[in-house]
């Protein structure tokens, strides 16, 4: 019995390089029939994107900081008096949860463990184990 062509073709040590005509159907054999387009509308969003980031002069902060001119600083200041500032803490346990009297152990960094209660403005659903509390 004789090897098909197929077989051939598939173990030949030396293929054929491709020509064009080949090289244009594997770049077309993923794309659908929107492909091109949208890679052009991706592309002017790009630049338009660079365009506004460029008049409006927004940078990345390693900080996390808004631009200064984006700054509120009469409301901050008037939060600061209202408000006593916060500690941060990790909220460990919750003791009999889904009750009234529900108790939290919150661990303060480097400071200490504490058992506490919720706050006015905040709900019992808002609280879970693990979740950082302030």
């Amino acid at each position: 019995m004789a090897p098909e062509p197929e077989d051939d073709f598939l173990n030949e040590k030396n293929p054929r390089p491709l020509d064009e005509d080949d090289i244009a159907l594997l770049k077309t054999y993923g794309l659908g029939p929107y492909s091109n387009s949208i890679k052009k509308v991706e592309k002017e969003i790009k630049e338009m994107a660079k365009k506004i980031n460029d008049l409006c002069g927004i940078k990345e902060s390693d900080t996390g900081l808004a631009p200064p001119s984006q700054w509120d600083l009469v409301s901050d200041k008037q939060m600061m008096q209202e408000e006593q500032p916060l500690q941060v803490a990790r909220c460990t346990k919750i003791i009999s949860p889904n009750t009234d009297d529900a108790k939290y152990v919150i661990n303060v960094k480097q400071i200490a463990k504490f058992v506490v209660g919720l706050g006015d403005k905040v709900s019992p659903t808002d609280i879970e184990e693990g979740m950082r509390v302030g």
